[in-house]
């Protein structure tokens, strides 16, 4: 029973350990506001990454299984509904710090369009 308890106590040591960088990085935020024809405040809001190549292999010497497999398991951001998901969840919450700051939606807001470009995602919205 020790025997497992230790085992369980050096992997969760292991995973803690191991160095959880962002899948991306937010290199760029933009606000734009204004009034439509009928005076409502309307909004964009874009969200921009740096591009990420893939980590360089050394080829020097031969790769082990671990090496290999993360090397496989690396995501291209442009690629990645996961990390497009993860973006666009944060680009909400920034968006609503943004409002906030600015104080430019008295009550509420809603976002009308999530529009995608490889490297960015943009929210077009009104207050309400």
């Amino acid at each position: 029973m020790k025997k497992i308890a230790w085992l369980l106590v050096i992997l969760l040591t292991a995973c803690a350990s191991q160095d959880d960088a962002p899948p991306f990085e937010i290199n760029n935020k933009q606000f734009y506001g204004k009034n439509d024809e009928q005076g409502s405040k309307i909004f964009a809001y874009v969200v921009s990454v740096k591009a990420q190549g893939r980590k360089p292999l050394n080829l020097d010497k031969p790769l082990t299984r671990r090496q290999f497999k993360d090397f496989a398991e690396q995501e291209y951001f442009e690629e990645s509904s996961s990390l497009k998901l993860m973006l666009e969840d944060q680009a909400v919450e920034l968006l609503n710090q943004e409002l906030k700051a600015r104080q430019y939606c008295n009550d509420e807001h809603i976002i009308d369009d999530v529009l995608w470009r490889d490297l960015s995602v943009q929210l077009r919205g009104r207050c309400l």
